[in-house]
């Protein structure tokens, strides 16, 4: 039962009733609006705020959430956020449609987009990919009556959402980079591990851990992407670290790091190279804590997900804008004995 409909029960009122008084809509005598006011005040109900839900909710306002991740744990974590986003959009009256797509897939991707325009939608969430289909699609959208939020990976242009929601990739990659100089052996190579060159958020830390050691006079010049693949990561890992006898570090800045892992155990040099990476899945937690690496870089999958609900949900509810261009979601670091 409804809060609307426990004080027209608890008024013996109809709950249209109840409508006309949380909206002064009059057409109610005065000892019938003083009797639901009356109840109103005993359950601390807050007309303004739930009044606007019932509101909304005969409005059928929708948002739409776009799912696209390359490991199914990640994902997993994103969507305990997006649940939770789910129930507080609904307590405001708002309908979430939640589609799903692989981020190598533009036309299974661009498909769940336009079914989620073709819902109704208000307002979007979605993981960005960097694709011109896409970028067009988005441009294609009427602004004035869509808001857009990108949360995980950021769009490379920009002015085409009102908000990202995720990390600082750069400040990502440079904190990666900060923890792996004072635990590689000096004088070593540093290997590279990257998604795809495609990939934004990813680049950006990539970028951000080279350009920490160039400060310092090291080149860091060695990159190979693994497309997220624990198999094909292994594969490359384990032929550099064959072909480079003075690797000392491996820094992975995506999907893929149970592969690079798993190269450096088979080689007989867990602990003697060094692998700093991101995100707590149960297989990168594995490698964690038998101390094939060292440190993981958390970036709230879960504040993702809840976040991005939250802001159209809030935007749509007070018939404003996303209230901000960014919510950075931290930069968390994990060891064996913290996660």
């Amino acid at each position: 039962m409804t809060n609307l409909e426990l004080i027209a029960k608890l008024a013996g009122v109809s709950r249209g009733t109840v409508d006309r008084v949380l909206h002064n809509r009059g057409q109610v005598r005065p000892e019938t609006e003083e009797k639901v006011r009356a109840v109103m005040q005993e359950l601390d109900f807050q007309p303004n705020a739930l009044g606007r839900a019932f509101y909304l909710s005969r409005k059928k306002n929708k948002i739409g959430i776009l799912v696209a991740f390359r490991e199914p744990d990640f994902q997993k974590q994103v969507m305990q956020g997006v649940n939770e986003g789910v129930v507080y959009a609904q307590q405001h009256g708002v309908e979430v449609l939640i589609e799903y797509a692989h981020p190598d897939d533009t036309e299974g991707y661009l498909a769940s987009l336009r079914r989620l325009l073709d819902g109704g939608v208000r307002g979007l969430a979605i993981r960005g990919v960097l694709s011109d289909e896409i970028d067009r699609c988005l441009r294609e959208i009427s602004r004035e009556q869509m808001q857009i939020v990108v949360y995980n990976e950021d769009i490379r242009d920009k002015g085409l959402r009102d908000c990202f929601v995720g990390q600082d990739s750069c400040r990502a990659g440079a904190c990666a980079a900060c923890l792996m100089e004072q635990i590689a052996a000096p004088g070593g190579e540093m290997l590279l591990v990257g998604v795809d060159a495609r990939h934004v958020s990813s680049e950006e830390r990539l970028n951000g851990f080279a350009e920490y050691f160039r400060k310092r006079g090291t080149d860091v010049s060695h990159v190979i992407y693994g497309k997220g693949s624990h198999e094909l990561t292994y594969r490359q890992t384990r032929d550099m670290i064959a072909a480079r006898e003075h690797i000392s570090g491996i820094f992975v800045s995506g999907a893929g790091l149970s592969g690079a892992a798993h190269a450096v155990d088979d080689a007989g040099l867990t602990g003697r190279i060094k692998v700093v990476g991101f995100d707590i899945t149960e297989s990168n937690m594995s490698f964690l804590k038998k101390g094939t690496v060292q440190f993981l870089i958390d970036q709230g999958p879960y504040m993702q997900g809840y976040r991005s609900v939250q802001l159209l949900t809030e935007a749509i509810f007070r018939d404003a804008p996303v209230e901000t261009s960014f919510v950075d979601t931290g930069i968390q670091i994990k060891n064996p004995y913290n996660c």
